[in-house]
Order: C-alpha cells, then sequence, then structure tokens
C-alpha cells in the first residue's frame, strides 16, 4: 500500500514538473523574439551534471518502489490440450466455464491447501481475474474462435499485501486442476453415510455389502481397462487393488460373515424375516411358472417348423464389390431358439433364487443360537465396514492419481512473474520524462516574465 503512494506520488510530482514547465514556456514564448528563443534553446544545458545526478538517484528510486509493486502481480496461463476443448467442451462433454478457474470453491480449495493466514476466500477472490488469450468476434464466421488458452491474473491488495504472489497463483491454479478433476472426470464414491445396522437384517447387511464390493471392483476394473500399466505412488496398479478387493469380498463377506450368520441362524426377527423370504419365493415362482410356459411355447413353435423350411437358409446375393455369394439368411426358428434358450435361464436364476431362500429358511429354523453369536456378526460387520471404506479410498486415491497424471498433460500451466524487461521498460519511461522535465524547467527560467 505504501510504495503504490510513494509510486503515484512520484509520478504525480513529475508529472506536475513538465507540465508546469511547458506551461511556463508558452506563458512566456512572446516576451521574446524569435533571435533570443533560438538562442536560448542552443545555449541550454542538455547535460548537466546535477540533472543526471538527480534523474539517477530518483530513478533508482522509483526502480525500488516499482519493483516491489511488480512483485505483487503475478499470471498464469492454462492450456487446455484435449480435445473437446476446442468445442468449449470439459472432458466429460458438459459445457466449459472458465469463471470457475477463479470460482468461490477453488479459491477456498487453494486457501486450504496453502494454510493461508488472515485472508478470507471474498478477499483473495478480488484479486483474481481470468480472460481467455485468444478472443473472436461474432461479425462473421472468420472471426469465430474457442480459445483453450486462458490468463489467470493476481495483483495483491492491502488485505493480501502479506502473502506472496507466485505462491497464491500456483496454489489457485493446483487447487483448479483438483477441482476439475473431481467435478469432471472422477465422480465415483460410495454411501458417504452409515447405515445404521442395528435395523437391517443379517442377511441384508451381507448383500449391502456384497454391493458395495462389487461397485468398487467395477470402479477398478474400468480403470484398469482405461490404463493397466498405470503404477500409483504406493506401487499398486488398479488391478492389484482389484485383486484385494475380490479376495477381501469372497472370503470375509460371502464366507466368513455368510457362513457365520447361516450356520447359527442368526437373525433379528426370526418370524417377520421368515414371512419376508417365503413372500418372496411366491413372486419368484410365479416368475418362475411365467418363464417355464414361455419354455415350452417356443419349443412348440419350433416343432411346427418342417424339415424342408429349415433347410433353405442360403439365398444368392452379392457383397459391396458386386461379387454373388451364397448368404446365410435368418428364418423363425433362430429367433424362437434364441427365445427358449433366454427363457430356460431365467428360469433357472428363478429355481435358484427360491433354492437359496429356501436353505436361509431352513437354517433359520433349524438353529437356536443366533442370540449368543449376534455379537460377534455385529462386531464383524463394523470389521468389514472399515475395510470397505478403507478399499474406497484407496480405490479413489488410485483414480485420482491416474487423472492428475493424465490432466497434466492435458491441462498445462505456465507461470510468469516479473520479466526484466517489464521492470525496464517503466523505469526507462519515468527517467525520460523526469529528464526531460528537468530540462524543460531550467529552460522555462531564461524565459523572461514580462516583456
Amino acid at each position: 500500500m505504501i510504495t503504490d503512494i510513494i509510486q503515484k506520488l512520484m509520478l504525480l510530482i513529475v508529472g506536475v514538473l513538465f507540465l508546469a514547465s511547458v506551461a511556463a514556456i508558452l506563458l512566456r514564448f512572446k516576451n521574446v523574439n524569435r533571435t533570443e528563443r533560438t538562442q536560448i534553446f542552443k545555449t541550454a544545458e542538455y547535460l548537466n551534471a546535477w540533472m543526471i545526478l538527480i534523474c539517477f538517484v530518483t530513478t533508482m528510486l522509483y526502480g525500488i518502489v516499482n519493483h516491489f509493486e511488480l512483485k505483487k502481480s503475478v499470471h498464469a496461463i492454462i492450456s487446455l490440450n484435449y480435445s473437446e476443448a476446442s468445442q468449449a467442451l470439459n472432458s466429460n462433454g458438459t459445457r466449459y466455464n472458465m469463471a470457475e478457474i477463479i470460482s468461490d470453491e477453488v479459491v477456498e480449495r487453494a486457501i486450504r491447501k496453502g494454510a493461508l493466514k488472515n485472508v478470507t476466500t471474498k478477499q483473495l477472490k478480488n484479486c483474481l481475474y481470468v480472460y481467455p488469450c485468444v478472443q473472436g468476434g461474432v461479425g462473421d464466421e472468420t472471426q469465430y474462435h474457442i480459445s483453450t488458452e486462458f490468463a489467470v491474473g493476481y495483483h495483491a491488495s492491502k488485505d493480501t499485501a502479506h502473502l506472496d504472489s507466485e505462491n497464491v497463483i500456483k496454489l489457485i491454479t493446483s487447487a483448479y486442476k483438483e477441482y476439475y478433476i473431481e467435478k469432471y472426470t472422477d465422480n465415483f464414491s460410495l454411501d458417504s453415510e452409515k447405515p445404521d445396522f442395528s435395523k437391517m437384517e443379517y442377511m441384508d447387511i451381507v448383500l449391502y455389502f456384497d454391493k458395495e464390493a462389487q461397485s468398487i471392483l467395477n470402479y477398478l476394473y474400468g480403470m484398469a481397462g482405461k490404463n493397466p500399466s498405470f503404477v500409483t505412488e504406493n506401487g499398486s496398479t488398479f488391478n492389484s487393488i482389484a485383486g484385494k478387493v475380490f479376495d477381501f469380498k469372497e472370503t470375509q463377506i460371502n464366507q466368513n460373515l455368510r457362513s457365520l450368520i447361516l450356520q447359527n441362524g442368526i437373525v433379528r426377527d426370526r418370524d417377520g424375516y421368515v414371512g419376508r423370504l417365503s413372500y418372496q419365493n411366491t413372486n419368484v415362482d410365479f416368475d418362475r411358472q411365467k418363464n417355464h410356459i414361455s419354455y415350452l411355447l417356443c419349443n412348440q413353435a419350433v416343432a411346427m417348423y418342417s424339415e424342408e423350411m429349415t433347410r433353405i437358409v442360403l439365398v444368392p446375393t452379392w457383397d459391396k464389390s458386386g461379387k454373388y455369394y451364397m448368404g446365410r439368411t435368418k428364418v423363425g426358428i433362430d429367433e424362437l431358439s434364441v427365445m427358449a434358450t433366454n427363457f430356460s435361464n431365467y428360469m433357472a436364476s428363478n429355481e435358484k433364487e427360491i433354492m437359496d431362500n429356501n436353505l436361509i429358511i431352513n437354517k433359520i429354523l433349524s438353529n437356536h443360537q443366533g442370540a449368543q453369536l449376534s455379537a460377534s456378526a455385529d462386531a464383524l460387520i463394523d470389521s468389514i465396514y472399515e475395510d470397505i471404506k478403507g478399499f474406497e479410498k484407496e480405490a479413489i486415491t488410485a483414480g485420482r492419481e491416474y487423472f492428475r497424471h493424465k490432466m497434466n498433460q492435458c491441462i498445462a500451466v505456465s507461470i510468469y512473474g516479473i520479466s526484466l524487461m517489464s521492470e525496464l521498460k517503466p523505469l526507462v519511461m519515468f527517467a525520460a520524462l523526469l529528464y526531460l522535465a528537468l530540462v524543460l524547467f531550467r529552460i522555462s527560467k531564461k524565459f523572461p516574465k514580462k516583456a
């Protein structure tokens, strides 16, 4: 703040001296004739040791003040290098918005990331600005242009003068990358709130854990399909993490927990749960009967086709090059055979579900140790839940590392601070203006006030 005042005061003084000298010369110009005016300008001391010394000292002082002022400003160029950027889109196909670079979420994240003290989100955001590096017009099609480079600038205010400008712009660009990755590339997460397991049946908890573990596996398999060779900072790959999750799912959930509940008939509401499974079996058996009837109808329809019709499956046709060949064509029996196979698979799935439910019902009704072992089951449930959350965190961390590695190639950031030319240019201009003002001031003194 002080340097800004000093800089403006010095410029004001030099400007006033220059204008006052020019005004004095113009006002006194008519007080001398042409010969005297020429003589005054010819005999003027354009190179004076005192003026050079004053100019040098003042310019150095201005240079120091200007240096501190320039240190308050820094800017970065964010380049989008993915294919969708040329269409003003994010990597997931949504509309790109450059204002998000300095949004409240990004600025708040930057403050947390850098542990910036004594500054609020609003104060820091007021010091930031963003604009496209190349802007097009709307006059005609030749002026259309979608920028893929955006400049982010920062200029310190009195509220942020205690912060390092270059560090601030680094934090903003880094926070924006993290924000972009989380919002437009990686959106995988499980249920954020822990369910109340005390209100769930034990076998329902097994199904819940199985679903959560399978969700993590699906995410990891999808990431492995994108880049199977990617290695995280701790030396893991997507496939290696998926292997751990799969083994955990098979042993801890499907074997240990499920077997403990099933073999000991652990249940919270015996009559209510048995009744619910029996009702499910009734509905599933209804679907099984429909699939069975559909299966029989398809087989009856297939039997109605004569052998002569089913033999005629090759017809003469030609390919794109115009050559003839005998092409196989579909007849109704093909579709009916596929439908019969599908109905048979549906029926087998229905029968398996009924058998599984009957097994659970028999175990619950034949065992009476559930109440004694419910505490052990609850402890195992809590342990499995914590392990699943750990796998979720590991999977998300690996995914974000991959996207960060990928986006480092797709989003390039170049930071520009104080250059030598940016400091020398105003310095030279100030020195020239000051020296010219001093010369004109000395010349104005040689003009008489009155003729």
